[in-house]
């Protein structure tokens, strides 16, 4: 909130005794997340200091103010999931998403009511037919993978296009030239500026 964003983005992986962790990476500490217990993660320490945060804590540090692009990685009980974002977020400022188009399909059989996307090119395999079909309301794409007539076939059939991994000046310049709804990106401070002061 600080920072002047509207939301954080954040990974989640499920252990293999069904605990929720926020991580990036598919290994910790050697080790694949998955198959690590929730002991063993709470044990580890980043840096010598950090604790890998739960996403019960992770839900918690955010409030319920913010949007929340929780981005599935290794993650099995869905539904264990949704009653943990259900307790610990307003679930109207949830979206779920994910590489994964089978996911978040299986995701849209059994919470149709939940924001979700599919992120990246994924979310076209199968023809622009598929594109437009739910459980695909909100598309990530990255700003190469833009261009006008993708994002007007989103926006006609209801849906939002998001730009994601814009690591520089360049591309979020880039992103701001169509007619998106949302960026997401490592470095707010450089969104901001331009959203606000050359556009």
């Amino acid at each position: 909130m600080l920072l002047g964003v509207d939301g954080v983005e954040f990974d989640v992986h499920e252990t293999a005794d069904g605990g929720f962790f926020v991580f990036h990476d598919d290994e910790l500490d050697g080790k694949k997340l998955s198959s690590m217990t929730t002991d063993e993660v709470c044990k580890v320490r980043i840096g010598d200091n950090y604790m890998v945060p739960s996403l019960e804590d992770a839900l918690e540090a955010c409030g319920r103010q913010m949007i929340l692009m929780v981005e599935l990685k290794q993650v099995r009980s869905l539904e264990n999931l949704l009653e943990t974002l259900r307790a610990g977020a307003d679930m109207k400022m949830v979206v779920i998403v994910s590489f994964n188009s089978n996911l978040i399909k299986k995701l849209d059989a059994i919470a149709p009511d939940v924001m979700k996307a599919v992120i990246g090119d994924q979310a076209q395999k199968g023809g622009k037919a598929r594109l437009l079909q739910a459980p695909f309301g909100v598309i990530s794409l990255r700003p190469r993978e833009m261009d006008a007539d993708r994002i007007a076939a989103v926006h006609a059939s209801g849906g939002m296009v998001f730009a994601w991994d814009c690591p520089d000046a360049d591309s979020v310049r880039h992103a701001l030239d169509f007619e998106i709804d949302g960026i997401i990106s490592d470095f707010p401070d450089i969104v901001i500026e331009k959203a606000m002061y050359e556009n």
